[in-house]
């Protein structure tokens, strides 16, 4: 196998194609930045910076892919590291070294004394205080890395401590901590707590903003953050460890991008560099993509000295070849192999040198596999992306998570012995489209979108279209000014030099084939030259501009707005705020508001009552311009009463912005313009419109300034960020609604939302492990009351949330008692809804069943609307909760329960000996007594006969009561209970009377005396039953319903049991049996009628008289139930025709060939009863035409089988004894068809297909024997010179000369693991055959043929040569081959 290009080399690990936070914390080096010219104007400037001869700090700016980040990253090495690790880092460049006076002018300030400080990205910075505290937290760390001295110990965050130590200011915190607007922003709820988390965590940037913003709100100015707090600071440590400071910040884009509006307070402190030497370095994205024509903006310029990091081509394929890492064992042949790639690339070579100004051959070489023009390509093909996105770096080593085919898939797929060993232009296309076309710009785009639409190509017209299109596009992203780039035959040439032979001499041709099929266009240049398009771009551009205007004009910030579907969530609000605000709880979504429709859906908000919930509008706007009008709008509208209950939050601040839309306008347009002539574009292109409202504006306005304005504070609370307007809302929540719980800390999105509300009501009532989606709530919600009896009578939780709710449910529940005796839940859930501000959701209706779960049991009840009672248990108290909260169903209530009812349960509890407050209501108390009447196993209206009490008439209240339910059995216990109320006894004695052996006694004597003068006793014994008949009799009232049964009823169910009988008692006369039981007796009949032999059907048809019986008979085969009007049918059918049926019971044999007689025609009876037994199926149950089937087949089956035996002994007799010819095949060795004569041999291998089978029809048996019973060749093949001679004429053919070991032969061809029976005509076996003839013929057997030849006259052998090569084409074609020669 060849070897691939990773064999060689591999990428070295330490190579990072994109220098950031993460590289370095990998461990990225530094010293390896190479010196090219804008790097040592850096390092000038930073001299002359440090040297404080400008008074300005450092502006770092470039394109992706120039390396910036490298440069301040070695920038900040430089000013950090030691005298000795400095000047080897210098020598190791000629450039450097040459300039020594700059490395001792370097080292001079070093010695001086410079903290150098380092910051990467400022995406999370969009407030002055943010800035302030990360320039402190960053530079304190460099304090800390350099081990300075002093560090400032009077910073803000030390400040703070100290101020909170003070006790007069501890205290004044811990009662400022208490307010709901601080207790929602705070995780700490005391001072020291606070002191403690300022102290032990090394990043408190969070608390000390919140610190910050509660000291602005409540006036404390001592905690203030500004730019004087920060710039005393910093000359505090500049002046006290007598050093510079020197802030190298990378990434700094965001920030101007964010606070371009807010650039004072950033220009206070890169100011501080006319005072003190604090230098502020700061590293972005080219000046001119940040530009603004702000003033404060070109005043922040001035405060700079300005450098722009170019990456020289000379340098970027050096650093290419640098991340190449030869092994270590292959580096002679890899230098082998350059040399080789090198050799075949001259002129692509030169012309990109040329054009590049790259002057050493080597740092082409060096980049190979990487072919020269694909080089040059990759060097800019930054140009062509919107935003940092692709590079010639991050092609060498790309994410795995990628997944794209770049250089590292490259390597490990081909090798220099390839068809194409080199990395052309054409392989750059997945990196560069397919997984890159989501970031091209659009008139880049445009030209690589053609390529998709092109499905009749073949594969070398679409290698060469894409070299040609990704040439145009970067030739136009650059200008036309590299020359190499344009696509035109000659740099065409170029990009296929050195590959697969069909692209190197092709190319020109293919592309003008490309040109003939209107897939490309031919436009003329200067010097008479000719440049390759793509066919599909003329006019278009035009057309784009068109639709761009018409987008720029329709859309109106109404219009994005309702593209924008995700934008209404852009605030991400944590659960318990959608739960309040949001108008979708799944997404958090808010109400959008333009200027154009601001006032129409404040009106119509205003008039919507909703209770718990808060009305709430998120306010976004084009453009500053309309945003400023927008804001001034909602000022003079939030002060208006009419919409006191509406918060307008103002997303103003942040704007869509013109570069944004712009972005959106290019999309958009792009998708018009693919519409209908390449819908996947199109959708690709709406989609990716869509993403720039829905994804980037939504981020920046949750990132930004946002306002709170309410009719409370029509002046607006500011918030920095979407995560400081959560507890802003919480407050306008909270100061409504004082006692909710849904802020408390650690609440779930689940727990907030409404999905099962039953089993977590039920969870709130105690008594079970909480578990689930509401698990951690008992802790976190009710800690401080959770499994505490009578938790509202504690003095010490009089002031606790929950304990105050309670109280006051309480209160409502004891008022309706004393009105009405019952409470509905809606009305104490709408309660907690409108007083309290309980939401709908799963933890409301959690707490709820806490509130109530002291109802939830006796002496309580369930009722509903219509006055039906149930039992109150906790589970259905949460049923009803469950039921109510979110969807205000039919009332439900809470109710007492009466004199009377007590009576009855204390009555029914003791008589039937049920636990105290086992009986809830009274249709579970006739469930109850319905279990307790199966257990006395016999029915107790038996009971009557043996009633010494007096209080059977209760008894048969109580068979009333189990044989209804609802009102009906609510007023049969009231009648029950106002008996026991006057006979207070009454539960004692039917204790006595309602037992096991009383209803046993009860039942002897209505057995004996009353029911069919003792019938079922006296056939009980007959049948062998006695000791049984008194266990039927209890599975006759075991049944489900038997309590339900009165005596009437009671003895028409015994009377079934005696039908029952008397079929035993037939049965066992007919079949000889002594069954006992109905069971017994039907398994009986189903194994005699298993193996009876003839179906039901025909046998129905035989004997009509018997055609019910045999019906009957028919569903107890087939395990049918049989009901008791069957069942007496059936006994009065054995009765009446018992004697026939057992006729032919006993003579199965003479019934079965009286049925099937035509089907045994020539058998005789002992044939057909061997017919009938080898009948496996059982044939009784299937149809007439079913059972003829079976039979037919056992007949015809037995017919063949002995004919077949024929066969078989016939065969076995003359064959040696074999079984088959496959068998007789095998014993001797040689496939027994080889000794068949021509004459015998069609009808033998008809035959031995016959023998050698378990499949045959009766005419192939039958002429199978007549063959044996003729066949003239079983004496010759008996004998073995005779099967030898058939072996070598056969299988040897013409190699038997040279193939003289017969047995040998046979050794070698059964390796092959064929049946020595298919041995013939097998071409596996002819090619062993001929294999070990050439063989033997090479080891000696030529000699033979050349005797012979040499025996021969030349006339002799001339003419037989002559016959032979008439026959033999590859002896004659060789003959004239070597004639011609």
């Amino acid at each position: 196998m060849a070897n691939k290009y990773s064999d060689y080399f591999e990428v070295n690990e330490e190579y990072f194609p994109c220098f950031d936070e993460s590289a370095i914390n990998k461990g990225a080096t530094w010293d390896d930045t190479y010196p090219h010219a804008t790097f040592v104007e850096l390092l000038n400037a930073t001299e002359r910076m440090l040297g404080g001869t400008t008074n300005r700090s450092l502006w770092i700016h470039g394109a992706y892919g120039t390396g910036k980040s490298k440069c301040a990253y070695a920038l900040k090495k430089i000013l950090e590291v030691s005298e000795e690790e400095l000047s080897a880092y210098w020598d190791k460049y000629e450039q450097l070294r040459n300039n020594q006076p700059l490395l001792g002018k370097i080292l001079g300030h070093k010695e001086q004394g410079i903290i150098c400080a380092y910051r990467y990205a400022s995406g999370s910075i969009s407030t002055p205080e943010q800035l302030f505290m990360a320039v402190q937290e960053s530079i304190k760390i460099a304090l800390e890395n350099q081990n300075v001295t002093y560090r400032g110990e009077n910073t803000l965050k030390e400040s703070a401590i100290l101020w909170l130590q003070d006790s007069a200011h501890n205290s004044f915190m811990n009662e400022l901590l208490k307010k709901n607007e601080w207790q929602s922003l705070f995780s700490q709820s005391t001072a020291d707590e606070i002191i403690n988390s300022l102290k032990k965590n090394s990043d408190v940037s969070e608390l000390m903003n919140n610190l910050f913003k509660l000291a602005a709100k409540e006036g404390i100015t001592a905690l203030s953050l500004d730019s004087d707090g920060i710039r005393n600071w910093i000359l505090d440590i500049i002046k006290n460890n007598d050093s510079k400071i020197v802030f190298v910040w990378d990434e700094f884009s965001d920030f101007f991008r964010q606070n371009r509006n807010s650039l004072s307070e950033f220009q206070k402190l890169i100011s501080i560099c006319q005072e003190a030497p604090f230098y502020f370095v700061v590293v972005t994205h080219p000046i001119s993509s940040l530009s603004t024509n702000d003033d404060s903006w070109k005043i922040v310029q001035q405060r700079f000295d300005k450098v722009e990091i170019t990456m020289p081509s000379n340098i970027a394929f050096d650093l290419i070849g640098d991340a190449f890492k030869p092994k270590t064992e292959a580096v002679e042949s890899w230098m082998q192999l350059t040399d080789d790639l090198n050799a075949r690339l001259h002129s692509s070579r030169q012309a990109v040198m040329k054009s590049t100004d790259v002057s050493k051959e080597a740092v082409m070489r060096n980049m190979l596999p990487i072919h020269p023009m694909a080089a040059i390509v990759l060097k800019n093909i930054a140009t062509a992306y919107q935003a940092n996105q692709r590079s010639m770096f991050d092609f060498i080593k790309t994410p795995k998570e990628l997944d794209t085919k770049a250089f590292q898939w490259f390597i490990q797929n081909f090798g220099p012995t390839d068809d194409r060993p080199l990395i052309t232009i054409d392989m750059l296309w997945d990196f560069f489209y397919v997984k890159g076309s989501g970031y091209l710009s659009s008139d880049i785009k445009l030209i690589l979108d053609t390529f998709p639409q092109q499905t009749m190509l073949q594969e070398k017209e679409k290698v060469v279209l894409k070299t040609i299109l990704i040439m145009q596009a970067i030739d136009q992203r650059l200008g036309g000014a590299v020359e190499v780039l344009k696509p035109t035959d000659q740099n065409l040439s170029y990009a296929f030099e050195g590959d697969w032979d069909v692209y190197e001499n092709e190319c020109k041709g293919i592309a003008k084939g490309l040109v003939s099929k209107g897939v490309l266009i031919l436009s003329p240049i200067a010097d008479n030259k000719k440049v390759y398009n793509a066919a599909v771009l003329a006019g278009d551009g035009a057309k784009i501009e068109g639709y761009k205007k018409e987008i720029r004009d329709k859309s109106t910030t109404a219009k994005l707005v309702s593209e924008a579907d995700i934008l209404p969530t852009a605030l991400a609000l944590p659960p318990s705020l959608k739960l309040r605000y949001a108008i979708a709880t799944d997404t958090g979504a808010l109400p959008l508001v333009t200027s154009s429709d601001f006032m129409k859906v404040m009106d119509a908000l205003k008039h919507k009552d909703t209770s718990w919930h808060f009305k709430a509008v998120l306010a976004v706007a084009k453009t500053e311009e309309e945003a400023q009008t927008f804001r001034n709008t909602i000022k003079n509208i939030i002060i208006n009463e009419e919409y006191k209950d509406i918060v307008v939050i103002d997303a103003l601040s942040t704007p869509l912005g013109v570069e944004a839309f712009e972005q959106y306008v290019e999309y958009a347009a792009m998708s018009m313009y693919y519409n209908g002539n390449n819908n996947q574009q199109s959708k690709d292109n709406s989609r990716k419109a869509k993403e720039v409202l829905n994804r980037d504006w939504k981020d920046r306005i949750y990132s930004g300034q946002i306002i709170v304005y309410t009719y409370a504070n029509p002046i607006g609370e500011k918030a920095n960020s979407a995560t400081e307007v959560y507890p802003i809302l919480q407050t306008i929540v909270l100061n409504k609604y004082s006692h909710v719980m849904d802020f408390t800390k650690g609440l779930s999105e689940t727990q907030l939302k409404l999905t099962t509300p039953k089993p977590v009501a039920r969870y709130g009532m105690g008594d079970v492990d909480v578990k689930g989606l509401i698990q951690g709530c008992e802790k976190s919600v009710l800690g401080a009351v959770w499994n505490k009896h009578e938790y509202w009578l504690e003095p010490s939780l009089s002031d606790n949330h929950i304990v105050i709710v309670k109280k006051a449910v309480d209160k409502i529940i004891k008022e309706a008692f004393s009105n009405s005796g019952k409470i509905s839940i809606g009305e104490i859930y709408d309660y907690l809804e409108s007083t309290f501000g309980y939401s709908q959701s799963n933890l409301s209706a959690f707490i709820t069943g806490f509130l109530l779960k002291e109802y939830s049991n006796n002496p309580y009840r369930s009722m509903n609307e219509e006055g039906h009672r149930e039992a109150m248990t906790p589970d259905k108290l949460a049923e009803m909760i469950g039921n109510y909260v979110g969807k205000k169903p039919k009332s439900t209530y809470i109710v007492n329960l009466t004199e009377e009812e007590k009576a009855f349960y204390e009555l029914t509890e003791k008589a039937w000996g049920m636990e105290e407050d086992a009986c809830t209501s009274p249709s579970h108390a006739g469930s109850l007594i319905k279990n307790k009447m199966k257990a006395l196993i016999y029915p107790v209206w038996a009971l009557e006969d043996v009633d010494n009490y007096g209080v059977f008439d209760i008894v048969k209240k109580f068979i009333e009561l189990v044989q209804c339910d609802g009102d009906k059995a609510h007023d049969i216990a009231n009648e029950i209970g106002k008996i026991a109320m006057q006979r207070p006894s009454s539960a004692d004695n039917l204790k006595l009377l309602l037992t096991v052996d009383n209803c046993k006694n009860g039942m002897e004597i209505f057995l004996q005396q009353r029911f069919k003068s003792g019938l079922l006793l006296r056939l009980a014994k007959e049948i062998g039953a006695e000791d049984r008949v008194l266990l039927d009799i209890k599975n006759v009232f075991s049944v489900e319903y038997s309590a339900y049964w009165n005596g009437s009823t009671g003895e028409d169910e015994l009377e079934k049991l005696i039908v029952e009988y008397e079929v035993v008692k037939k049965t066992n006369g007919l079949l000889n049996t002594v069954s006992n039981s109905i069971d017994d007796a039907f398994k009986s009949w189903r194994e005699t009628l298993k193996f009876i032999g003839f179906s039901y059907e025909a046998l129905q048809g035989k004997y009509p008289t018997l055609k019910k019986c045999i019906e009957l008979l028919f569903k107890i085969a087939k395990r049918d139930d049989i009901l008791p009007e069957a069942m007496r049918q059936l006994n009065v059918e054995l009765d009446e025709n018992g004697a026939e049926l057992k006729g032919i019971l006993y003579n199965k044999l003479s019934v079965f060939m009286d049925i099937y007689a035509p089907y045994l025609e020539g058998f005789s009876a002992a044939e057909c009863d061997e017919v009938r037994k080898s009948i496996i199926t059982e044939i009784f149950s299937v149809d007439i035409t079913q059972g003829n089937s079976i039979v037919k087949k056992a007949s015809d089956e037995y017919r063949k089988n002995q004919i077949k035996t024929q066969m078989y002994k016939l065969w076995s007799d003359k064959a040696d004894g074999t079984k088959n010819p496959k068998v007789w095949s095998d014993r001797y060795r040689i496939p027994i068809l080889c000794c068949i004569s021509s004459k015998e041999y069609v009808e033998a291998k008809k035959a031995f297909s016959v023998l050698n089978s378990n499949a045959h029809s009766d005419s192939d048996i039958k002429t199978t024997i007549e063959f044996l019973e003729n066949a003239t060749f079983f004496g010759e093949i008996a004998n073995q010179e005779y099967r030898d001679e058939c072996f070598i004429k056969v299988i040897l053919g013409e190699y038997a000369n040279v193939l003289q070991n017969v047995n040998a032969v046979k050794d070698a061809i059964e390796v092959l693991g064929y049946e020595v029976y298919d041995w013939i005509e097998n071409p596996a076996v002819k090619s062993k055959v001929k294999s070990l003839a050439e063989a033997e013929y090479n080891a000696g057997g030529s000699d033979l043929v050349i005797n012979t030849i040499d025996k021969m006259s030349d006339s002799e052998l001339k003419s037989w040569l002559k016959d032979v090569v008439k026959k033999d084409i590859e002896l004659g074609l060789r003959i004239i081959t070597i004639g011609g020669k």
